[in-house]
């Protein structure tokens, strides 16, 4: 009796320390999901991320900013709904080629590329796209950042250097055959 109550009262005690530690990393474990999910929805650029069929499965805040969605509008759908033509046709065309060719067309290489918003309008963006391997299934992380503003200021000093070129050579032809 006396050696079973002993055993009886030593498992106790390791079920009440197990479990505090099994607490403990739980708390653990919870606090840094909610550090990343802070640092991902507090990102200056959008974060995208999709499964093997092109379906949305998480967006950030800098997402909604970016296209006009709700991140309930866009989790579930396919990501080509954020592509203008010829991109949203081919989509799914792109990823079944890599699925059977492995040659990567975007993945692993950022570019410039045009996005859609929600009220069909279209824009530059920058995209990176990253291929993440996870519990022996494969997901895409896409991030995203509106360069709109950065074209129109390119633009702008592609048309502010044309004007400068433009005076610089009527200003030469004119010093060299005076009236």
């Amino acid at each position: 009796v006396l050696i079973s109550g002993a055993l009886y009262g030593g498992l106790i005690a390791h079920l009440y320390v197990s479990s505090r530690r099994s607490r403990a990393m739980a708390a653990d474990l919870a606090e840094s999901r909610a550090r990343l999910a802070a640092i991902i929805d507090n990102a200056v650029d959008g974060i995208i991320t999709i499964d093997d069929r092109g379906i949305i499965l998480t967006v950030n805040v800098a997402c909604t900013h970016i296209f006009g969605y709700a991140p309930q509008e866009m989790i579930g759908r396919n990501v080509r709904m954020l592509m203008p033509e010829p991109y949203h046709s081919a989509h799914d065309g792109y990823i079944g080629n890599y699925h059977r060719s492995g040659e990567a067309k975007v993945i692993g290489i950022g570019r410039e590329v045009e996005g859609r918003r929600k009220s069909g309008h279209t824009f530059p963006l920058d995209l990176a796209v990253a291929k993440v391997e996870l519990n022996g299934s494969t997901i895409y992380s896409g991030i995203v950042r509106d360069i709109s503003e950065r074209k129109a200021n390119e633009q702008a000093l592609i048309e502010a250097n044309a004007e400068l070129e433009e005076f610089a050579y009527r200003t030469s032809h004119d010093l060299r055959s005076p009236i």
